[in-house]
C-alpha cells in the first residue's frame, strides 16, 4: 500500500544517455504502484510512428493504453497524439532553447537562469503552458494504470525544475549514474561522439548539472543510484527505491517481462530476455590513451560516485 496517501509523487531519472534508464524504467514499472512510459517526452523526430513498436508488442497507433491516454487527455481538455506528445520544452528561438538546458558551473548561477527564464513574460507564459501539458499527461496516465507514482526517464533538466516550479505533484529525483567509461564506450560504438574527449565531457556536463540542481532540494526527495548496482543488486538496490518511493517493496512482480509495459525509449524496450547483466564491454573496446584521457577529464567527479578507485 500507499503510504504517502493520495498526493501523486513525480520521479525524475536524471541520468546521460546509456546509463540504464530504461531498464530501472522496466523493472520499476513492474511495481502496482509505479507507473511509467520511459521518456515521456516521446518519440524521436525521425522515429516512423506508423511503423513504431510499443514496449508492448502492439503499433503505437494500435495500442489500447495510448489510445486511453489520448481519450484521458481529451477529458482535461488537451488533443493527444503519439507521433507528438509536445511536453517538450523545445519552444522558442535557438538561444532560449539552449539556454533552458545549458550548463551552468554554479547554483547560483543555475538559479539567476532559472528565475529569469520563468520570469521574462513570453518564456514565462510558454513554459507555463507546457508544464499545464505535463501535469495533464502524467495524470492522464496515473488514471489510466490506476497508481499513484510516475517515474520519467526523459534526458534534460528543465522539465524537473518547471514541474518542481508550478505543479502540486511530491517531486522527487534519482540520480542515476553509471561508470563514464561504460556512458563514452556506448556513445563512440554508435557514432553519436567524435572522441572520447567529448563524450566524456558531455557526461561531466550533465552530472554536474543534476547535482547543482538538487543541492536546491531537501535532501530526502532525492537519492543517487548506480547503473552498476541495478544489475548487480537488483534486490537491494529496488528496495532501496521503493522505500524511497513509499512503495511497499515486497509488491513489485519478479519477472519484469511477464507483464505488459509501454515504454519509449531504446531499443532494449522490444527484447524479450529478462536476465539483467552488466555491460562492461569498454573494457575491451578502450583503448589505453583513450582511458587516460576520460579520466583525466571525468575522474573528479566519477570519483564521488565510487568510480576509478
Amino acid at each position: 500500500m500507499m503510504k504517502n496517501g493520495n498526493s501523486p509523487i513525480f520521479v525524475s531519472l536524471e541520468t546521460s544517455a546509456f546509463s540504464g534508464a530504461t531498464l530501472l524504467s522496466f523493472l520499476l514499472g513492474t511495481h502496482p504502484h509505479i507507473a511509467t512510459v520511459g521518456e515521456m517526452s516521446g518519440l524521436i523526430t525521425s522515429a516512423n510512428v506508423d511503423e513504431y513498436l510499443c514496449s508492448c508488442g502492439k503499433k503505437i497507433k494500435c495500442c489500447e493504453f495510448w489510445a486511453s491516454v489520448k481519450t484521458a487527455m481529451a477529458n482535461r481538455g488537451f488533443d493527444f497524439d503519439v507521433a507528438n506528445f509536445e511536453t517538450q520544452f523545445n519552444h522558442g528561438p535557438r538561444l532560449m532553447k539552449s539556454l533552458r538546458e545549458g550548463f551552468l558551473p554554479n547554483r547560483t548561477l543555475d538559479t539567476l537562469r532559472n528565475t529569469i527564464l520563468f520570469a521574462l513574460p513570453g518564456e514565462g507564459r510558454q513554459n507555463k503552458a507546457v508544464v499545464d501539458r505535463n501535469i495533464a499527461f502524467i495524470e492522464s496516465v496515473l488514471e489510466v494504470t490506476n497508481k499513484n507514482v510516475f517515474v520519467d526517464s526523459s534526458k534534460g533538466s528543465f522539465r524537473l525544475k518547471a514541474l518542481y516550479r508550478f505543479s502540486s505533484f511530491d517531486m522527487r529525483a534519482i540520480h542515476l549514474v553509471r561508470d563514464v567509461r561504460g556512458v563514452v564506450a556506448s556513445t563512440l560504438r554508435r557514432g553519436l561522439s567524435p572522441n572520447a574527449t567529448s563524450a566524456a565531457q558531455d557526461w561531466v556536463r550533465t552530472h554536474r548539472r543534476t547535482e547543482i540542481t538538487l543541492k536546491t532540494w531537501p535532501k530526502e526527495k532525492y537519492i543517487r543510484v548506480r547503473y552498476e548496482d541495478v544489475c548487480q543488486n537488483p534486490e537491494s538496490t529496488l528496495g532501496k527505491i521503493y522505500d524511497f518511493c513509499e512503495v511497499d517493496p515486497d509488491s513489485r512482480i519478479k519477472d519484469f517481462r511477464k507483464i505488459s509495459h509501454h515504454i519509449i525509449g531504446n531499443e532494449m524496450r522490444l527484447r524479450s530476455e529478462s536476465e539483467i547483466t552488466l555491460d562492461e564491454r569498454w573494457k575491451e573496446q578502450l583503448t589505453a590513451d583513450q582511458l587516460k584521457e576520460i579520466e583525466q577529464i571525468a575522474g573528479t567527479v566519477a570519483r564521488r560516485f565510487g568510480y576509478f578507485s
